[in-house]
């Protein structure tokens, strides 16, 4: 089975893959918007992500290779966006990826998104602006406009999600230990 949703916030998309196994869907392969998934026994793994591009290709295969002989098996990658999965008989797992990284991660998705969204509201706006001052509306220009600033609109919840998630990261930091 075939679900879809663009990955913007990590943890959400994690939460959501457990959600699935404890359904008895299991995740077999991804791409950053399309998620496949097997049937099996409801409840029988834990999932979790890891984005690997600050490890460099020597401490990649060994991390990897560590991974692999604690039980912990590679699901799937997608570019630098790893899943990893375990039995739930096992026990709770965790990646031992320190906050400093995940709050460096999520800190450029965030930039990523403000970028994004800044530069469609600029051109909405200034589109907007000059469509009304002529006597003919181009109805082209406008439903163009409309989409840039729609873009603006629906791209800042995912914003707001990300610096939420990036802010309590930065309030549980504890620099002695991270």
């Amino acid at each position: 089975m075939d679900k879809y949703r663009f990955v913007v916030n990590p943890y959400d998309i994690e939460n959501w893959v457990n959600d699935m196994a404890s359904q008895g869907w299991h995740l077999k392969k991804f791409t950053w918007i399309r998620f496949t998934f097997e049937r099996g026994e409801p409840g029988s793994y834990i999932y979790r992500h890891d984005e690997l591009e600050r490890y460099g290709a020597s401490y990649e295969d060994e991390y990897l290779e560590f991974l692999k002989s604690s039980g912990i098996e590679q699901v799937d990658r997608s570019g630098n966006f790893v899943f990893f999965r375990k039995p739930a008989n096992d026990g709770p797992f965790e990646l031992y990826s320190d906050k400093k990284n995940k709050i460096s991660k999520l800190s450029q998705k965030i930039s990523l998104l403000l970028s994004l969204i800044l530069l469609n509201l600029i051109i909405g706006v200034i589109g907007l602006s000059g469509i009304f001052s002529e006597q003919a509306i181009d109805w082209i220009k406008l439903s163009m406009n409309i989409t840039n600033i729609l873009v603006v609109v629906l791209f800042s919840i995912p914003l707001l999600k990300l610096i939420r998630v990036r802010n309590k990261l930065k309030k549980d930091l504890d620099l002695f230990t991270d």
